[in-house]
């Protein structure tokens, strides 16, 4: 082997090569760990995967010891939102994008938010790639008038409006259109033949429009597993009245399976913000007393809201509604459906980074190996951003976003919070000096 170095963590990542030598690499494609090998990352990409035996390193390749720990590729969370709540708590994301990347949550993907402050926020990531994931953009929340959500909100009331929308997001760089709840379906229509014509993405957070029409208009992804359900409720106003056990349901998620359409249930918005905001160890969880202080003065504001909505009832009642709603992911990933990874964060218990992990936890108890989900966190995930040759994996090409961790995350999907390492982009970080970036920064009244 050739002569080589310790990993010298003030070096350029871009200048020098680094291994990772003698660790337990995830493969995608079989959904196990390959051990005893060595990967080498020269300029911010990986070069090869070997045998650790056989690994031939450049002269003066720093090497980073893997020795018993568990390399995966870098985590990406499919649905949060960078101004949308922290607009609302009086903060900006980069005040919160640090605990992502110390969470090994390496890439992100906005599905709806203020355009132009998206723009500036990318900027910032790129600029500070030790506190900051990639950054990912989605369209404003397209809707009828007025907009749902006055903040991030567009209203689209005819579908003449449609092209001239489209291409002013394709001008901001924009990677994702985002379908909300109240647009009228022939506008949602219209979004996605214009956006396909541009290579869009399409998503939906479907309510008004029938999930069954917006599948076989071609839509992309389907956003929180609600899109779903609320199909299958027998009282159209009662979401606690789901039937998932009917032809109805099976014939539902049979016609997801074979559309190809992916579905983002988004479990951790249920079980954080919506259905158990009277629980005190889901609120007081250690995951949300680790948020900056205005976040969480914030979100104990909005859970009185929540009180007489989604939280109203029995617990029992909203336990066995949740129940469903993790029955029926499993449903469709028996079936065969693209099951996305994706958290809502920064809603309110939801919180950023962790609860990404929450979310494996809670499709694990849905029924997903925790094979299948490391899978969806990556490679699907990364599908679903057209991103597959370059993120979601460990192979020659791909650019070196990867997580080492301490134990492995098969034999218990919690192992993926055990993180030793964080490598963004060939950079090696330390989470806790990712985060003691992050309080140097902080306001005073923040720590």
């Amino acid at each position: 082997m050739s002569c080589s170095s310790p990993y010298d963590p003030a070096a350029d990542p871009a200048a020098l090569a680094l291994a990772i030598r003698n660790t337990n690499v995830w493969d995608n494609l079989t959904g196990g760990f390959l051990p005893s090998r060595t990967v080498l990352i020269r300029d911010r990409r990986i070069v090869s995967v070997d045998p650790a035996e056989e690994a031939e390193l450049p002269p003066e390749t720093q090497v980073l010891d893997g020795q018993g720990k568990f390399l995966i590729p870098g985590l990406i969370d499919a649905h949060v939102h960078l101004t949308h709540v922290l607009y609302q708590a009086g903060m900006t994301a980069d005040e919160t994008l640090p605990y992502f990347l110390a969470n090994g949550v390496t890439s992100v993907r906005s599905t709806g938010d203020n355009v132009v402050a998206q723009s500036l926020l990318r900027r910032w990531a790129e600029e500070n790639p030790d506190l900051s994931p990639r950054l990912f953009l989605a369209s404003w929340l397209i809707g009828n008038a007025p907009p749902i959500h006055k903040d991030i909100g567009w209203s689209l009331t005819s579908p003449a409006e449609v092209p001239a929308f489209v291409n002013d997001m394709s001008k901001w760089g924009v990677t994702t259109l985002k379908i909300y709840a109240n647009c009228l379906p022939s506008v949602a229509r219209k979004v996605i033949e214009e956006g396909h014509k541009k290579g869009f993405v399409v998503t939906g957070h479907l309510s008004s429009y029938p999930v069954q029409e917006a599948i076989q208009d071609g839509i992309d992804s389907l956003e929180h597993i609600e899109s779903v359900s609320d199909f299958l409720r027998a009282d159209p106003k009662d979401r606690h009245s789901l039937d998932i056990e009917s032809a109805k349901a099976r014939k539902l998620v049979r016609t997801i399976a074979d559309s190809g359409v992916f579905v983002d249930p988004t479990l951790a918005v249920f079980w954080g913000t919506l259905f158990f905001v009277d629980v005190e160890e889901i609120v007081n969880h250690p995951d949300n007393l680790r948020m900056p202080r205005r976040l969480r003065d914030f979100w104990a504001e909005d859970r009185k809201r929540r009180l007489t909505s989604y939280s109203a009832g029995p617990l029992e009642t909203r336990r066995r509604t949740f129940r469903k709603y993790q029955d029926l992911v499993g449903m469709l990933h028996q079936a065969g459906a693209r099951i996305l990874v994706g958290t809502d964060a920064p809603e309110p218990q939801v919180a950023p980074g962790y609860s990404l992990h929450t979310e494996m936890e809670l499709l694990v108890e849905s029924g997903m190996s925790p094979a299948a989900v490391l899978q969806a966190a990556t490679r699907v995930n990364a599908e679903v951003l057209r991103q597959e040759n370059h993120l979601g994996g460990i192979e020659p090409g791909k650019r070196a976003d990867l997580v080492l961790l301490r134990a492995n995350p098969i034999e218990d999907i919690r192992n993926t919070r055990k993180i030793d390492r964080v490598i963004n982009g060939g950079e090696v970080l330390l989470p806790s000096e990712i985060l003691e970036r992050r309080a140097a920064r902080a306001r005073p009244d923040d720590k």
